[in-house]
């Protein structure tokens, strides 16, 4: 595995451009991951990733040590991808990729939408994180921004520009990775 660590003449903007989980081909969920082990670690958020039930039907077992599932079926449409406790706030987030300059509605379920919406409704902290690999930029924006767009009948998608607008910028770098908390802090605290 190739480190690239940063040289003295590398500036902050730099580092951050060849941002590690972009060469290294890492996803935006295995980055959140990172990141949310290192909150809890340092007592800043209990943040974990949602199991989707499944219902296993089929399991074969070519040995004892061995088995492995053949069949299997989702027991319920998930909610969203994130969820947990950030400065006595409830916090529930859905999270999204993409290689293009938008992002289309049609990779998010209405129920995720109206999940997240509860949960604003509730008084807790919803949003959706969106990566756009191409710019190697991640955002938070908030849910009710972001359902402005999606309810509308003139937009398919939410381009990087809208979102520049409205969403909040995550910081990149090592530790966490993605420090989208510091991004919380900015929509949400001041």
């Amino acid at each position: 595995m190739a480190i690239n660590y940063p040289t003295k003449k590398q500036t902050n903007e730099e580092i951050k451009k060849t941002h590690y989980f972009k060469s290294q081909g890492m996803t935006l969920e295995n980055e959140l991951n990172v990141s949310n082990e290192y909150y809890i670690k340092h007592n800043k958020a209990n943040i974990h990733k949602k199991p989707t039930p499944v219902q296993v039907v089929r399991v074969d077992y070519p040995a004892r040590n061995k088995a492995k599932i053949v069949e299997a079926y989702y027991k319920l449409p998930s909610t969203t991808d994130y969820n947990g406790i950030y400065r006595m706030k409830y916090i529930d987030y859905e999270a999204k990729e993409t290689q293009n300059s938008a992002f289309y509605f049609k990779f998010i379920y209405e129920h995720q939408i109206d999940h997240l919406l509860k949960i604003d409704e509730l008084g807790g902290i919803a949003f959706i994180i969106i990566y756009f690999k191409k710019y190697n930029e991640i955002y938070i924006i908030d849910i009710k921004d972001f359902y402005r767009y999606y309810n509308s009948p003139e937009y398919k998608c939410i381009t990087i520009e809208m979102v520049r607008l409205i969403g909040k910028k995550c910081d990149l770098g090592y530790t966490p990775p993605i420090d989208y908390l510091k991004a919380v802090d900015d929509l949400y605290f001041k």
